[in-house]
């Protein structure tokens, strides 16, 4: 209907606020027919075929919107036919000032036209442009600017002055690889998001802003930031430090507002060094860590106990780990309903020189996280009856022993049988299975999806919840791998700490639980299935009061390990459950 409305407008080529076809818009760029009646124009480059004059935009002063794309699909590949200059002339461009969004994909000139007033421009989108630079002006008045996107601009050497656009929000210079200057930031108040991942040059980091969301500074060069001022001390006791050679890379970002936090690549040997008491206050508001191929790093202390994601693969110098207090937050940021749609991972993926320390630091974290999601997730079955299964936990660290203190049922095989133990206190009740499995996949190439399957019975005693005689039910639960980034790399034995959702049940008077587990590869490259060996296996039980504002109840004291190979055990080819409760014979 907009479209009919702008096309009754005018007749007359040129005279119509927005152009969009194709036809109209090579005849207006290519013929010089703009006027000022024009406010918007949005085209496909990969369909144009003419040239444009130079003085194009001249006479549409009003213009407000100029969206120049490629798809989406053609944008990261590297061939000179979607690089088109589309102008006869290897010069600067004019452009209005009165542009509020200017998007160019592959801008064709090295800069833009020092004419331009960008006074009034709320978005700057200019990937895999050709410039060397923005602008040489410092230009004040930046106030409406939200959005500066220079993706892959790799012959972009620094950027201007923004001291003006305070109202910035984000900045995005990712494979930059030419860029070695920044401005400084320190008075964007507004800058919650700054990427330059892959800004191989940058060396130094300048100032930014106190309050930050997201920040991405992996594969960069960076080896030191800019020096604060002698007198802002408060701030300084609020910053990050991170030593990187024989230097100090500092980012001033006071932890309560950082969300996310992207580090990989950085030649770093510790994270954080700290001064200051208590500074894991500082990091509440961190959800994602990624310290990924950091082979320099030695040591990450006191890191936030409750993290979403935390991926540290390929830091083979790594040696120590610590968290902060293990009993600050405990998901309170999250609800029941939310708790049963987020993934959690701890990944500690080839960093074999952890030592024996750091490895129960990670246990302990990784129970201690589902001992918390244990209650979310009960409290929606409680509510609700069903939890989506959706939701899971995975960690891994290199090793092949499971710990009988966190485990202390265990079995030298694939399955195992633990004894539940009994509901002293007469009301209802969850139980929450955690598995630990080891497994090797040095061997797993060309994986789509790895999988690993519980299947397991639950038998009641005598005498139900229902009134009724004993029963069992058989139970399958699946929690996807795909998660881990490039299966193929794993090397070595690792040692898998898994609890979902979907593995949380009423309690009807059982007593006694029975597993089987698989870790099974969909290879669509070679067109079937695979399973690789469980090495060995563990399960833990927590025990989650229906209705109760108590922390789960650690089973570790009142489960008992059976032998393998018990007759209630899963067979590989046992049959599928289908989740009745059916009466014992």
């Amino acid at each position: 209907m907009g479209k009919d409305i702008v096309c009754q407008e005018s007749k007359t080529l040129g005279k119509c606020s927005r152009l969009w076809n194709l036809k109209h818009v090579e005849d207006v760029l290519k013929y010089n027919k703009g006027t000022d009646r024009i406010q918007g124009i949005k085209v496909d480059m990969s369909r144009m075929d003419n040239l444009f004059q130079h003085p194009v935009f001249e006479s549409m002063i009003n213009l407000r919107c100029i969206f120049f794309y490629f798809p989406s699909n053609w944008l990261r590949k590297e061939h000179e036919d979607y690089k088109k200059l589309h102008t006869d002339q290897d010069d600067i461009i004019s452009l209005p000032d009165e542009l509020r969004y200017l998007r160019w994909d592959y801008y064709p000139f090295k800069s833009l036209s020092s004419s331009f007033n960008p006074k009034n421009l709320v978005a700057l989108e200019l990937p895999y442009g050709n410039m060397e630079q923005l602008w040489n002006e410092v230009h004040q008045d930046l106030v409406h600017l939200r959005k500066i996107n220079l993706f892959s601009c790799k012959n972009l050497k620094k950027i201007p002055n923004l001291l003006g656009a305070l109202n910035l929000e984000r900045l995005d210079c990712e494979n930059c690889e030419s860029l070695v200057k920044l401005p400084s930031l320190a008075r964007l108040t507004s800058l919650q998001t700054l990427h330059l991942e892959g800004c191989r040059s940058l060396k130094k980091f300048s100032e930014i802003p106190n309050y930050f969301y997201e920040l991405d500074v992996s594969e960069t060069g960076i080896k030191e930031q800019t020096r604060q001022h002698a007198g802002q001390e408060d701030q300084v006791m609020q910053e990050l430090l991170m030593q990187a050679y024989f230097v100090y890379f500092v980012i001033p970002t006071p932890t309560k507002s950082l969300f996310s936090l992207d580090l990989s690549g950085c030649p770093i040997i510790k994270f954080p060094t700290v001064d200051v008491r208590s500074p894991s206050l500082r990091f509440k508001s961190l959800k994602y860590m990624h310290m990924d191929r950091c082979k320099s790093l030695k040591l990450l202390s006191e890191l936030p106990s409750y993290l979403l994601k935390l991926n540290v693969l390929d830091c083979t110098s790594l040696e120590k780990v610590s968290f902060a207090d293990q009993n600050l937050y405990q998901f309170d940021y999250l609800d029941a309903d939310d708790a049963c749609f987020y993934e959690f991972t701890m990944l500690f993926r080839n960093c074999f020189n952890l030592n024996q320390e750091s490895i129960n630091n990670i246990e302990a974290n990784a129970m201690l996280k589902i001992r918390s999601l244990a209650k979310k997730w009960a409290a929606r079955f409680d509510c609700c009856g069903k939890i989506p299964d959706l939701s899971s936990l995975i960690c891994c660290f290199p090793g092949n022993k499971i710990s009988p203190n966190k485990f202390k049922c265990q079995s030298m095989n694939s399955s195992l049988s633990l004894k539940i133990a009994p509901n002293g206190g007469g009301g209802s009740r969850f139980l929450v299975f955690v598995i630990c499995l080891v497994a090797d996949l040095t061997h797993c190439r060309y994986i789509s999806d790895v999988e690993c399957i519980c299947k397991y019975q639950l038998t009641a005693a005598g005498g139900g919840n229902d009134g009724g005689g004993g029963g069992y039910e058989k139970l399958r639960s699946k929690i996807s791998l795909l998660l881990f980034p490039e299966p193929e790399k794993y090397k070595d034995y690792h040692v898998f700490i898994l609890s979902t959702a979907d593995m949380v049940k009423e309690d009807q008077n059982y007593e006694e639980a029975s597993f089987k587990f698989y870790i099974r590869l969909l290879d669509l490259r070679r067109g079937g299935k695979e399973y690789i060996k469980v090495e060995r296996c563990g399960v833990h039980v927590f025990y989650v009061d229906a209705e109760s504002d108590t922390d789960a109840t650690d089973a570790s004291d009142a489960t008992e390990k059976r032998h393998a190979g018990n007759k209630r055990s899963f067979s590989h080819d046992g049959e599928e459950a289908d989740g009745g409760l059916k009466r014992l014979k």
